[in-house]
């Protein structure tokens, strides 16, 4: 029997609902409302000050201030912090699971990991930076489960370099270390997404050789934290390898990449200025 549980940013804590149903369809209603599949689920929805006495909402619209449940020892990462904290936990363990993104006063983002795709009734320019809440809800399932939409679905990769630059904006990723360098084990997947020239170029920097986030801005004249948030994103995509602080070796400064580099057949492929 398929379980929900919750991350709570170190461990899954005990399931708190065991019921799955099979999707009921029906139209969606006008305007900002969850996707045309309701599920009976359990969800933890975080109150905001004063609306302890509140009636519960209408299902359509997320309402949480925090992406953990109520109880846990660990204080709560909140907003896209604790949504990228689930969504990096889910793809490392490779267990089969389902997610769903609750966002306040937006639809509901539902998240297929197994088939790397999600689906999500707005396109990717209306995703919100900031949101007031972020509820999170993870269901362990069968390798057989249905998917919860129509497949091939969006690219998650999209969605995760979205959460991935909006969650940490200010610090480094939790499941990083300082010091650590990166390489580049695959290209992303930014088919909608029209990435600035920068990203690209760094990006393509990592796909040449291994480099610390300050050797990375370094050799591409971007600022420590730019480069920062891209290794944040990219990461959370899956798409980078470690090396830990201790087997990292002191590096001098590199030469501009050539004309024959990975990120100038890049430009050219793409007909970048």
């Amino acid at each position: 029997m398929p379980q929900l549980r919750w991350w709570d940013g170190r461990s899954w804590t005990s399931h708190i609902s065991t019921a799955r149903e099979a999707p009921v369809r029906h139209v969606a209603p006008a305007g900002f409302a969850d996707p045309d599949e309701v599920r009976r689920r359990g969800r933890h929805r975080a109150e905001t000050s004063g609306e302890g006495d509140t009636e519960a909402r209408g299902p359509q619209f997320a309402s949480g201030q925090s992406a953990l449940p109520a109880g846990t020892n660990a204080t709560p990462e909140l907003g896209w912090a604790g949504a990228a904290l689930t969504l990096h936990s889910v793809q490392a363990t490779r267990v089969p699971m389902l997610i769903e993104l609750g966002v306040a006063n937006h639809p509901t983002i539902r998240i297929d990991p197994r088939h790397q795709a999600y689906d999500w009734l707005l396109d990717l320019e209306r995703f919100p930076e900031a949101p007031t809440g972020v509820v999170v809800s993870v269901e362990l399932v069968g390798a057989g489960t249905p998917p919860p939409f129509e497949l091939p679905g969006k690219s998650l990769d999209e969605l995760l370099w979205k959460v991935g630059r909006a969650a940490f904006p200010e610090r480094l990723a939790p499941w990083l270390e300082d010091g650590q360098a990166y390489w580049l084990t695959r290209w992303p997947n930014w088919t909608s997404l029209q990435p600035d020239t920068d990203h690209i170029r760094q990006t393509a920097m990592l796909a040449n050789t291994m480099l610390t986030i300050e050797q990375l801005a370094g050799l591409s004249g971007r600022g420590v934290e730019t480069t920062r948030t891209l290794i944040n994103a990219l990461s959370l995509m899956g798409v980078l390898g470690v090396a830990e602080p201790s087997t990292v070796a002191p590096r001098a400064a590199r030469e501009a990449l050539g004309e024959n580099s990975l990120f100038q057949r890049l430009r050219r492929r793409f007909r970048m200025a």
